[in-house]
């Protein structure tokens, strides 16, 4: 290998972790920026056109026999807010927070 090979690398390598240094900030930002969306939007109502047409309620104990055993928004592939807050994004529901202990029927098991 020659050397001026081996400084081309050195410097390329160099580059690339001063750019992940560079980029460590605005990925924070976006992140906060993102909890601080959350934390704007509103509450998912029951009588919401969308919850109604998805048979959406706040407890998953009242959703009827429609529901399977044990299914609720917490274990739901489309609730995206994984921290343990009672309420959180889903993505049947757009710009809404749905209650973690609710059910819908778009409801599909967590992998």
């Amino acid at each position: 290998m020659s050397q001026s090979h081996h400084d081309e690398s050195r410097r390329r390598f160099l580059r690339a972790g001063l750019l992940g240094v560079a980029a460590a900030p605005l990925g924070a930002a976006l992140v906060s920026r993102q909890a601080q969306a959350q934390d704007d939007m509103p509450q998912l109502t029951e009588d919401d056109p969308a919850a109604q047409a998805l048979s959406y309620v706040h407890d998953a104990a009242e959703a009827g026999g429609a529901r399977t055993e044990g299914a609720n928004c917490a274990n739901c592939q489309l609730f995206t807010d994984r921290d343990g807050a009672e309420w959180g994004p889903c993505s049947a529901f757009p710009g809404k927070l749905v209650n973690r202990n609710g059910w819908c029927s778009a409801w599909v098991e967590a992998s």
